[in-house]
């Protein structure tokens, strides 16, 4: 008995698309099933089928099941047409198979019936860079206090809908995650529905939009507090005035590890941002953006901290008076300061026996010079070390110049992180 089917199905879930890099190719497999009755186990197959190609789809098995259990119930597959048979399966199916063939089915000795399929699925290979973590952004949830900029109440939604934008944008420029997208989930799936109702989609298109990346990471968090005050000051001594301002800026975040649930990353950022800081922004004589502004200081502030426990800023090369570092874009600007450390040994908790990073050996301070898009180049301003004589791949890193007590505690540090195969670090909660 020989039943041939052609039909395709669709993925659909909150999870971002990545065309571009989706590639299809067809692969011809066989299978057995085993069920209560020939559709069962009709079934069992196909599902065995998509499972050895794509992986195991619990969804898939539940609903072929209770596709069965329909037919079955209804004695309704003999008076379904191909056509009408096509669209059950496709619609009950969170898989992609191109075609299938029934090639026997045979009673058991337990009463059961057993199944041979032949099918011939879609595998779906998604070509990422496996060296970057990928990572979405949740849009913050917003305290109950109104936020204020110079006496005006500001609009909540718009200030956190900035900010997720922000942290897109910058964790973009650090090209060290695939960042996903969870703001615009209706506009995807929208016009992925446009494509799937034309006449013209082929079975490899449809497949690649079911295609769906999911997340390693999560960000999450609450925006607690945004004000800002601006105050005219008279100096006696020359008659001028002139405007100060200062604002706060108070967010707590959390990185999440989706496959375990834990916290790998937590912070409450109170930030403090000048006027200064705000012009350097928003390049309005009278600052009309001061909130805008104030999302993008704390994206970048707050990127900076995540990008400094995860992925530490290395140098690559060390030439004369020159260093080399595998960061740049807008994390950087030329005249930023920062200490080097070189790594020292593990250190591991004694009851935990979890790492606790290793040791970092001060050796030194840079400057940056100039900044590229994917790199940057420092001039090194203090030596205790000579950095050529101690560089090796991922042993020197970089730190933010501490303001306060920085000259405290300059013969060694302990670290949080560890650094791993691709250049990133081992946080200690991994």
């Amino acid at each position: 008995m020989i039943r041939t089917l052609t039909f395709a199905c669709l993925f659909i879930g909150l999870t971002s698309l990545c065309f571009s890099n989706v590639s299809v190719k067809y692969e011809t497999v066989e299978a057995k099933g085993w069920g209560a009755s020939e559709q069962d186990a009709i079934n069992a197959a196909i599902v065995e089928a998509l499972g050895r190609v794509n992986g195991k789809n619990i969804s898939a098995s539940n609903q072929l099941k209770s596709l069965s259990q329909s037919i079955n119930s209804n004695g309704q597959s003999s008076h379904m047409t191909h056509n009408e048979m096509q669209q059950a399966y496709a619609e009950a199916t969170n898989g992609m198979v191109a075609s299938y063939e029934v090639l026997d089915v045979q009673p058991t000795d337990g009463g059961q019936y057993q199944a041979l399929v032949r099918a011939e699925i879609l595998k779906v290979e998604v070509n990422l860079n496996d060296n970057r973590k990928r990572i979405g952004i949740v849009p913050f949830r917003l305290a109950g206090a109104d936020f204020w900029v110079n006496d005006r109440r500001i609009d909540k939604p718009q200030v956190n809908r900035i900010l997720s934008q922000s942290f897109v944008s910058q964790l973009v420029q650090t090209r060290k995650f695939t960042v996903l997208d969870r703001e615009y989930m209706s506009e995807i799936v929208g016009e992925k529905n446009r494509v799937l109702s034309g006449t013209n989609a082929s079975m490899e298109d449809i497949a690649r939009l079911g295609v769906e990346v999911s997340a390693d990471y999560l960000i999450v968090g609450s925006l607690e507090n945004v004000n800002f005050s601006t105050q005219t000051v008279h100096s006696k001594l020359t008659g001028s005035s002139s405007e100060v301002g200062e604002g706060n800026f108070e967010v707590s975040y959390r990185i999440i590890d989706i496959a375990t649930q834990q916290i790998k990353f937590a912070d409450f950022a109170r930030l403090q941002i000048s006027r200064d800081d705000i012009a350097q922004i928003d390049q309005s004589s009278r600052l009309e953006n001061v909130d805008s502004a104030m999302c993008e200081i704390a994206a970048e502030r707050i990127t900076q901290k995540i990008m400094g426990a995860i992925y530490p800023m290395l140098i690559t090369k060390v030439r004369g008076n020159s260093v080399y570092l595998n960061q740049g874009g807008d994390l950087l600007s030329a005249g930023d300061v920062f200490e080097v450390f070189e790594y020292g040994e593990r250190q591991i908790d004694p009851y935990t026996k979890e790492s606790l990073g290793r040791e970092e050996f001060y050796i030194g301070t840079i400057e940056v010079r100039r900044v590229n898009p994917k790199s940057a180049q420092a001039n090194i301003i203090e030596q205790e070390v000579e950095f050529a004589e101690v560089f090796a791949p991922k042993t020197l890193v970089c730190r933010a110049l501490v303001e306060s007590g920085a000259e405290q505690g300059k013969d060694w540090r302990k670290s949080s992180t560890q650094v791993q195969g691709n250049g990133g670090v081992k946080l200690p909660f991994d």
